[in-house]
């Protein structure tokens, strides 16, 4: 009876310590015909238990599982998007995002071989700063709908019931160096912001008369967007197969 004792309590242990673990994945190689993933890493099924991602490459997978930004994940360039991949799972039950996260990281640490660590880095950065005067956000109420589009003018972008973060990610996505919300604005707001001076991927506009972004962020929304150094946490990819295990 002891030992039985013994063994079961061995085995809860065992249990105990197990990662989070979906009951049943799919990883693969995705098609090369399927459409792109979009901008914005997430579960792309919001049905209690399941998660999806089609065609993303593994960088967005770990930005999802981690919850982490685009800058803050650190390994080889073919994680960025030369190899995409489709992601099928379900979780014993229905479980939350958190838990789905806990989960994603077992599987991709299992299946892509990986090995990774945590380092703090001193990044170029532009900080998302307050400026002299009151910001010109206006705080959402209740009952808008969230929305971000294009505004009344050419060029222009409407934030509607948006955090400032959703700015920052707008911006790290289209300059050349990531930037990083220091305004201590935390609720959601209205606010638009002329784009016509500010390309992508750090590329200058279209038109090159047009005001720069650290002009128009300072006239439009009362900020200040400023050039700096900054410690971030870094996950440093050391290791990483492109080819998945087998399901």
């Amino acid at each position: 009876m002891l030992k039985l004792l013994a063994a079961a309590g061995f085995f809860a242990l065992l249990l105990a310590a197990a990662p989070p673990a979906f009951e049943v994945a799919s990883v693969r190689p995705a098609d090369p015909g399927e459409a792109g993933p979009g901008d914005i890493p997430r579960n792309m099924d919001n049905s209690p238990g399941h998660f999806i991602m089609r065609n993303v490459p593994l960088r967005f997978c770990l930005e999802w599982a981690y919850d982490l930004k685009d800058y803050e994940i650190s390994g080889p360039d073919w994680i960025r998007a030369e190899n995409r991949y489709d992601i099928v799972a379900n979780a014993p039950g229905a479980s939350s995002d958190n838990d789905m996260r806990l989960m994603l990281q077992t599987l991709l640490t299992e299946r892509f071989q990986l090995k990774l660590h945590r380092e703090t880095k001193s990044l170029d950065i532009y900080a998302l700063l307050p400026g002299k005067g009151a910001p010109k956000v206006k705080e959402a109420t209740a009952d808008e709908q969230t929305s971000l589009g294009p505004g009344a003018r050419p060029n222009e972008a409407k934030f509607t019931k948006q955090p400032i973060s959703r700015l920052t990610f707008m911006l790290t996505r289209r300059m050349d160096r990531p930037a990083i919300d220091m305004t201590g604005l935390k609720g959601l707001y209205d606010f638009t912001l002329d784009l016509s001076g500010l390309g992508f991927g750090g590329n200058p506009p279209e038109d090159l008369s047009a005001p720069s972004i650290f002009t128009t962020v300072q006239e439009n929304l009362g900020l200040k967007l400023e050039a700096q150094k900054a410690p971030v946490e870094v996950l440093v990819i050391d290791r990483a197969e492109k080819v998945p295990t087998a399901n």
